[in-house]
């Protein structure tokens, strides 16, 4: 019976000796390897911010050092993986100019500062031209501001077309009628103290501000031309500040004003061209009052009197999209397949437009070449791209 009861009791606590051991363990589980962090997607932008360059800004010929010209990025590398043509020029970086320090913008040149340069607030392009937009991966945006630009065209008139008239005053003032005008016919000898064009007193005058230039062809002689009288009986002075009258005659008078006066030499005329612009420009208008032949001066032959006139229309051109076939994109690089919000992908197309700062959104880069490709653009003459901004989203590991 001990035995027995020996045995029964051994078998008793070994069983509780297990329960305790099991509610220690469903009580104080054993640690467990802590899950890995999920990852956390960054949002990249990369800017090129053209708008912010200043007008005049040279671009100079690329694939030498910075001591060859004011570019910004140098030519494309030919170890790229997502965009590897070498017809994509870029710029070298020079200092001074706020711009990302790697260049993911290429446009398909020669030689870029032959086709563009810094003017209208931003990069103006002066030649329809195919732009590549690299380093992009799926889920990439490209947005690319640009103003469509101005078609400029110059127009020509006879002199003698424009409105000769009096005045209400010198500056700022209103017609009152059409004057008297002087004509010489051309071909027609003007002697010393004679007349070409205008009013003798040199009171009335015709507005030629609308216009760029006054361009005057001679056989023989030197027009005296005057413009800008602004008070009555006003004089020439070898003081600009003091002058009250442009004369291209007078030596005085030319130490400050002869940028407004070029003198060429043809092969069977002289000619006499007025920087209309800059007089605009510097004094606010330009008022010509007469032409003359001084006194004791040769004959004056004048054969033509010609106005210009630089007439500019508003572009209503649009970036394209540009569709790449297999010639011209083969082992070149990755081709990004994307798509533009707010058009039917269907219907995209070489004609396709892509408004300024629509998104230009990548679905896919395949095959995923170090995960970067890129998209190729067309921009057009007269365009000037004022920003581009490329929005990547990267994967990065959270910290622990």
């Amino acid at each position: 019976m001990k035995k027995t009861n020996f045995l029964y009791a051994s078998a008793f606590m070994v069983a509780c000796s297990f329960g305790v051991l099991s509610c220690a363990y469903e009580d104080n589980p054993a640690p467990q390897p802590e899950p890995e962090p999920e990852p956390v997607i960054v949002e990249e932008v990369t800017t090129y911010d053209f708008a912010a360059i200043p007008d005049g800004t040279k671009l100079g010929n690329l694939g030498g050092s910075a001591a060859n010209g004011q570019s910004f990025y140098g030519w494309e590398k030919a170890d790229k993986t997502d965009s590897k043509r070498q017809d994509y020029k870029g710029y070298k970086l020079v200092e001074g100019v706020n711009l990302p320090e790697v260049c993911h913008v290429w446009v398909r040149s020669d030689r870029f500062d032959q086709d563009n340069s810094f003017k209208n607030g931003g990069l103006n392009i002066r030649n329809d031209r195919e732009m590549a937009i690299d380093g992009l991966s799926a889920g990439s945006i490209v947005q690319i501001t640009y103003d469509p630009g101005v078609k400029t065209e110059t127009t020509q008139s006879d002199l003698k077309e424009v409105p000769f008239q009096s005045w209400d005053g010198w500056v700022n003032a209103n017609p009152t009628g059409n004057a008297n005008c002087d004509y010489a016919e051309y071909g027609q000898v003007v002697g010393a103290g004679g007349m070409v064009y205008g009013d003798p007193s040199v009171n009335n005058y015709a507005d030629l501000s609308a216009y760029s230039k006054l361009i005057i062809n001679v056989t023989s002689g030197t027009p005296r031309m005057l413009f800008n009288r602004d008070v009555d009986g006003g004089q020439t002075s070898a003081n600009e500040a003091e002058s009250h009258l442009i004369d291209n005659t007078n030596d005085g008078c030319m130490t400050w004003a002869a940028k407004y006066f070029k003198v060429d030499t043809l092969e069977n005329s002289v000619q006499f061209t007025v920087d209309l612009a800059q007089l605009v420009k510097d004094k606010g208008y330009a008022h010509l009052h007469a032409i003359k032949n001084n006194w004791g001066a040769p004959d004056v032959i004048v054969t033509g009197m010609t106005v210009e006139k630089i007439v500019s229309t508003p572009l209503d051109s649009k970036l394209l999209w540009a569709i790449g076939d297999g010639s011209s994109t083969e082992g070149l690089g990755v081709r990004a397949e994307a798509e533009i919000e707010g058009v039917n992908e269907a219907v995209i197309t070489g004609q396709t437009e892509i408004a300024s700062d629509a998104k230009i959104l990548v679905k896919s880069v395949t095959p995923a070449e170090n995960g970067t490709g890129y998209i190729v653009v067309k921009v057009k003459k007269g365009m000037t791209i004022k920003k581009i901004v490329i929005t990547n989203f990267v994967e990065q590991k959270a910290e622990e």
